[in-house]
């Protein structure tokens, strides 16, 4: 399992509810700050927002996966792993459906 010393130290704020404006500059800004850091995922409550780095990067790999595995949504950083995780333990555990949405602009 990846280690807590292996997760970079991330930049700007990991969940756009945390944002001190709710305004689109700093929603932008926070988006740009991540992105550059190569962070492409921020959360918006439960919500993943993710920015196409237009190249590959290592945060898909089973290690990755593993990290995910079994924790809860806010225990790590933003990934699309970590809702999926979210959506499966509800799912299994409440018995009800669970739908994501994956959408492109």
């Amino acid at each position: 399992m990846l280690s807590n010393t292996k997760l970079k130290k991330e930049k700007g704020v990991r969940d756009f509810v945390l944002l001190d404006q709710v305004a689109e500059e700093p929603f932008m800004a926070n988006l740009q700050t991540r992105y550059e850091d190569e962070t492409i995922y921020t959360y918006i409550g439960n919500v993943v927002v993710s920015v196409n780095p237009y190249r590959m990067l290592p945060i898909y790999t089973n290690e990755i996966i593993e990290t995910y595995r079994s924790r809860y949504i806010y225990e790590l950083p933003p990934h699309v792993y970590a809702v999926a995780a979210d959506a499966h333990r509800d799912m299994s555990g409440h018995k009800r459906d669970q739908c994501i949405i994956i959408s492109g602009i």
